[in-house]
């Protein structure tokens, strides 16, 4: 996507979450309830069982087909002393992506937002679906029965 296009869209401060395509267009995607309880959880979750680790709703990250903000993001102490204070979108993504799905939801964009985050650096996505259940992978799309960043991750919520 156009640099210039992506300040522009970036000064519109949209007070809400949105992702554009790699055309510019935006794409704005309302949750329900349960979509915002299964992130809030996996926020408490993570909070309890990797302390040192910074977790975030809808960062968004440049990708080769727009911004995409995950759902919620786990990144190192590493990753967050790069990062802090950076303004704007970023450009790499965390170590983790998680995206909870909604029943608009397909695994088939998910393996295309999958593809995309690992394309910028996430070295695992983490895809929870409507029910709660995680599915873990790594780069190349391979399942992990676990999370290796943080394996204390359950595999429900």
């Amino acid at each position: 996507m156009n640099a210039d296009l992506m300040k522009a869209i970036e000064k519109l401060d949209l007070p809400f979450p949105w992702e554009t395509n790699a055309r510019g267009q935006i794409i704005m995607t309302p949750v329900n309830y349960d979509h915002c309880n299964h992130v809030t959880e996996l926020d408490r979750i993570l909070a309890r069982i990797a302390p040192d680790w910074k977790t975030g709703a809808e960062l968004g990250i440049h990708t080769s087909d727009g911004v995409k903000a995950p759902d919620l993001i786990a990144a190192s102490p590493d990753y967050h002393a790069r990062h802090k204070g950076r303004q704007g979108y970023v450009t790499e993504a965390p170590e983790i992506c998680i995206e909870v799905m909604s029943p608009s939801n397909s695994w088939q964009e998910m393996r295309e937002k999958m593809a995309l985050y690992f394309e910028v650096g996430a070295h695992e996505v983490w895809i929870v679906d409507t029910d709660g259940k995680i599915a873990f992978f790594m780069s190349g799309g391979e399942i992990l029965e676990r999370s290796r960043l943080i394996p204390d991750m359950p595999a429900s919520i």
